[in-house]
């Protein structure tokens, strides 16, 4: 499915579309905080499960509040720790995720590419399903100075895939759905809640958790997507 064409603003999802889970960040805490060891490579292949979990439920209930738990349950257990020990530790990695966000790893060439479509005249906003503080991790990393808006769904009380999030940088940007484009990491909440706001959206898949999708273009990386268009 080819790409679309350039459009005048495009919206991105944060978590495993602009910055990525730390595994490693993950597998030092778990190791300070609870003695528990997990390699950071178990952790990157459990990613997949934990995805999809989370993915069926957010279409359910779309509270992203509890489903940051389900995901956090689902990864541990799918890395091979003992799932009756996986509400424990997904408490000790919450405090950890408050201190510093855990999806904190930026690919390399994404700060190039932001640059070079900022200048380009490039209007760009986040749309995230987070706990409120999406704005200051994107300004650790270094990220949050390319977006004219920022929309975190811990801060404004509606979460994907609600189409109304979405409509609220739509307006924020001032521009219609049909002139904006959103990329994100899961199916059911970022492709079809950006649809059902009148975007059309293209599924970032980095790792290839997603093998048979064919409901929207694919990526590996936003960074393939700006340098198409630049």
């Amino acid at each position: 499915m080819s790409l679309p064409g350039r459009p005048r603003a495009l919206l991105l999802d944060v978590g495993n579309t602009l910055a990525f889970l730390d595994e490693e960040a993950v597998a030092r805490e778990l190791a300070a905080r609870a003695g528990v060891h997990v390699a950071p490579a178990a952790l990157r292949r459990a990613q997949g499960p934990a995805k999809h979990r989370y993915e069926r439920f957010l279409v359910e209930t779309q509270r992203h509040a509890d489903g940051w738990y389900v995901y956090m349950e689902s990864l541990l257990a799918a890395a091979g720790l003992a799932p009756d020990d996986a509400p424990a530790l997904a408490r000790e990695l919450r405090t950890a995720h408050d201190e510093f966000n855990l999806w904190r790893r930026v690919p390399d060439g994404l700060p190039s590419a932001l640059d070079e479509a900022e200048a380009s005249g490039l209007s760009m906003g986040v749309v995230s399903n987070s706990e409120g503080a999406v704005k200051e991790l994107l300004e650790t990393v270094g990220l949050a100075a390319h977006f004219e808006v920022i929309i975190d769904s811990g801060v404004v009380g509606i979460s994907k895939p609600d189409p109304a999030i979405f409509a609220l940088a739509l307006e924020a940007l001032d521009v219609g759905p049909e002139d904006a484009l959103y990329v994100g990491d899961v199916p059911a909440v970022d492709v079809d809640g950006a649809r059902a706001a009148g975007l059309e959206a293209v599924l970032i898949d980095a790792f290839d958790h997603y093998p048979d999708y064919q409901g929207a273009p694919k990526i590996r990386a936003v960074a393939d997507l700006l340098t198409a268009w630049l």
